[in-house]
């Protein structure tokens, strides 16, 4: 037992030469064979992060952690989180509910795993909030540091304009994999990713002080993930991901302008100076203010009311919207 925490995401794709219902079974059969290899080697104090969608087909849906949790407990692990990785847009449909979340679950080996909730508290709602009655009167009722996340989490999906986008289709983004890591390992300690992809996990555990061991059976995601960790431009100047080349340019001083990434699509990469990069915080509330206008406007559709105005529609204040323009919490 050497690994202090496996965490990954494991592919999706079950294959065309079954029928769906044996394709689901040979995956889950497989997946069960994984699994129980990275608890043989899991430390009695390790955890297991493990993140899965839902597998689809002919309007059939089966959220696969539905399926996971009876396999992960008969490897005797134990339930701790179901995490909610949401994000405003999803998967369209037209005769069901378009899905806007995967999930993330998190059993551990025993009861004595580690939980390190101070490096990763985020910020209070009501900071200066006190007691008002008893002995602790006038002392603030919460902590000062700061609150813990929670288990709905609204880290922005890695795709198109994300600086961390690599050649892989569905990767990790690093400050989710960063909350996992410092919540649930120290320093020196060994974190492993059966399908490491483009190196996502690997990046985060370095650059957090950890050890990391992974597999790819990819040699063009294999390639991307060495090249991630050395920060270093291939042969032809390319970089992995635009973070990667930004990270490079900051430390070297050399002109941006210079090298490229792999899967740029303008005349020549952006200084980091240019980007706009948000924490969770900033989309968990606007998927908070998104879902609330959307029940609003349900609502006044029901009661016949004037529907209210989006004030962020289109990406901005419509030029018709009337500034006193508000959504209504009765109709909630």
């Amino acid at each position: 037992m050497s690994v202090d925490l496996v965490v990954s995401s494991p592919p999706y794709n079950l294959g065309k030469e079954y029928e769906s219902k044996v394709a689901l079974e040979k995956y889950l059969s497989e997946q069960e064979k994984v699994l129980a290899e990275c608890c043989r080697v899991l430390k009695p104090t390790g955890s297991i992060f493990w993140q899965v969608g839902a597998f689809a087909d002919s309007g059939l849906l089966i959220p696969l952690d539905v399926r996971y949790f009876p396999m992960l407990e008969r490897l005797g692990m134990i339930p701790r989180n179901r995490i909610i990785w949401a994000r405003q847009h999803g998967l369209h449909a037209s005769r069901k509910f378009s899905c806007r979340h995967e999930t993330i679950l998190w059993f551990t080996k025993g009861d004595a795993y580690k939980f390190n909730l101070d490096t990763i508290r985020v910020p209070q709602k009501w900071q200066n909030k006190k007691h008002f009655r008893g002995d602790r009167r006038g002392e603030l009722s919460c902590n000062p540091d700061g609150k813990n996340p929670g288990d709905i989490w609204m880290f922005r999906n890695v795709k198109h304009n994300h600086e961390e986008q690599t050649i892989h289709p569905c990767q990790f983004p690093e400050d989710m994999i960063a909350r996992i890591l410092m919540s649930t390992t120290d320093e020196s300690d060994v974190v492993l990713d059966p399908y490491m992809g483009t190196g996502t996990v690997a990046v985060v555990a370095k650059d957090h002080n950890r050890h990391f061991v992974g597999a790819e059976l990819d040699p063009e995601y294999h390639k991307a993930a060495m090249q991630r960790l050395s920060g270093l431009p291939d042969e032809k100047g390319c970089f992995p991901n635009l973070k990667t080349l930004r990270d490079y340019v900051e430390k070297t001083g050399e002109p941006i302008g210079k090298f490229r990434f792999a899967v740029q699509v303008g005349s020549k990469p952006t200084d980091r100076s240019l980007a706009k990069i948000y924490p969770e915080s900033h989309h968990l509330q606007e998927m908070e203010e998104r879902i609330q206008y959307e029940e609003a406007a349900f609502a006044a559709d029901l009661r016949g009311h004037e529907r209210p105005v989006d004030e962020k529609l289109n990406g901005g204040a419509p030029k018709r919207a009337k500034k006193t323009a508000t959504v209504d919490n009765r109709l909630f």
